[in-house]
């Protein structure tokens, strides 16, 4: 299976067409190195533009920004901490580079978002082998209102997404391996190395070490790669069935040993400043008499977990913006992260008087909408014509997904944050399918215009731009929004 991104230029030959084809391979080589530049540049761009507005700490930054000072100061959450650690240090990192103040916290999410846009394209490079389906996903990712607005806020799910769409590409590349290295029917079955596989398995635990909802990614990782194996088997072989236990071995190694060992050593701060912890200072009251011997400190480890499962299995608080999963695709209930309104008889205002500032995690309707006609296509390619493309990103997107349909906790359209990377490829890929039939040439530059049109019509209540209340209604298109 080949991972080229077009065809091959033509060996150069001696003659009047040598320079002419040397310019051409270095027109494709520069074009193959300005693309990602340029999605990255004004994906990172949008992000780091008024990163500090709202001044103040809003939403949930309130908990991450609170638990990265205390690993700054001690090492550890000092309080419960329904989330494992990784990205708290993330945002830590942000706050000892750049200070304790909105740019600090924030940055480390603005650059999550921008690497995630170019890991898409990079995916989609890998899918389609097509430059055009990549950047047309990558952009659509860019100028995705969801993607900007929690990737630039201390919050988890920016990561949570670049970590999923990083094992993705990985596991992309190890099936990429595979199939190249395939032998013809009837040769034998060769034994391969699948580092790729490996190193997917610590990237997804990365993404398990910042949020437990990382465990629906890494289903469908497990998913993805199951299936692949079977059918390159049969390929080979004739059968999907020949010396199964090797792929079941490294699918279990790869994807469940591996990411559970990243998780327990993402705690590590935990374990070494444990007198610092919630639990530490139950346990051990002077922290001077407290060793090793005293306390089985894996033992509590393993009681926070299951305080920590408690927490999610149990929580129910009314909510506002809370919202069932089975509304979240055609963005019924966006949340509101922030929300200030001036008016001019109001004296002391962060914002003019007589506006209103807004931040609400509204997907770009374009991307959203137009979505819902791309998941029959690709059920419709994956079922009708086997087409594993449609397959891989079926399962990541159904896989993190589906389940939530079945959660009784309260749920917000923002824990779709990972799935938005997929839903870009689909969409793009569906657009590019349209333009290969004759008169439709125009569909993916009409999508990526519309796309970037509605996302500029948006950006005022993404970014808490100050709007008079006549222009903010004008974008709260449904009472559901406000």
């Amino acid at each position: 299976m080949s991972t080229d991104t077009g065809a091959r230029p033509p060996a150069p030959v001696a003659g009047a067409g040598e320079p002419d084809t040397r310019r051409d391979q270095r027109r494709r080589r520069a074009v193959a190195l300005l693309v990602p530049v340029l999605l990255v540049a004004v994906a990172g761009t949008l992000r780091l533009y008024r990163l500090a507005e709202p001044p103040e700490i809003y939403f949930d930054e309130t908990y991450y920004v609170t638990d990265a000072r205390s690993l700054l100061a001690v090492g550890t959450e000092e309080e419960f901490a329904v989330h494992p650690p990784l990205g708290k240090w993330l945002i830590a990192a942000g706050i000892a580079v750049l200070g304790d103040n909105p740019v600090g916290w924030r940055a480390p999410g603005a650059l999550a978002g921008s690497v995630t846009v170019l890991l898409t394209y990079l995916a989609g490079l890998r899918l389609f082998g097509r430059r055009g389906v990549a950047a047309l996903a990558a952009l659509l990712l860019a100028v995705d209102g969801l993607a900007f607005t929690m990737s630039r806020i201390a919050m988890l799910d920016a990561f949570l997404a670049l970590f999923v769409v990083a094992g993705f590409w990985l596991l992309l590349a190890d099936h990429d391996r595979r199939w190249d290295a395939a032998p013809g029917p009837g040769d034998g079955l060769p034994r391969l190395r699948c580092p790729h596989r490996w190193l997917a398995g610590v990237v997804l635990g990365l993404a398990l070490a910042t949020k437990w909802s990382a465990l629906l990614a890494i289903g469908a990782a497990g998913l993805f790669v199951a299936a692949s194996e079977l059918a390159w088997r049969r390929r080979v072989t004739g059968s999907p069935w020949t010396r199964v236990w090797a792929p079941a071995l490294s699918v279990a190694g790869a994807l469940v040993v591996v990411p559970v060992a990243v998780y327990v050593a993402s705690y590590a701060g935990w374990f070494m400043n444990f007198t610092e912890t919630r639990v530490g200072r139950q346990a051990c009251p002077v922290a001077a008499e407290c060793d090793a011997g005293t306390v089985d400190i894996a033992r509590a480890w393993v009681g926070e977990q299951r305080e920590i499962q408690r927490f999610h299995g149990a929580l129910e608080a009314p909510h506002r913006y809370r919202s069932p999963a089975s509304e979240w695709l055609w963005l019924r209930r966006p949340v509101a992260y922030h929300y200030a309104s001036c008016t001019p008889q109001d004296s002391g205002c962060a914002i003019p008087p007589g506006t209103v500032a807004h931040i609400v995690g509204l997907g770009n309707p374009v991307l959203w909408w137009l979505a819902l006609l791309a998941y029959p296509a690709l059920v419709w390619f994956g079922v009708r014509h086997r087409d594993w493309r449609a397959g891989a990103l079926l399962a990541f997107l159904a896989g993190q997904y589906l389940p939530w349909l079945l959660a009784r906790r309260p749920l917000f359209l923002f824990y779709l944050a990972p799935v938005v990377p997929f839903v870009a490829l689909a969409v793009g890929w569906c657009a590019v399918r349209l333009a290969e039939r004759r008169g439709l040439r125009w569909v993916p530059w009409a999508l990526a215009v519309a796309a970037v049109a509605a996302f500029a019509f948006f950006y005022p209540v993404y970014a808490a731009y100050p709007l008079d209340p006549h222009a903010w209604r004008q974008r709260m298109w449904f009472d559901s929004w406000i």
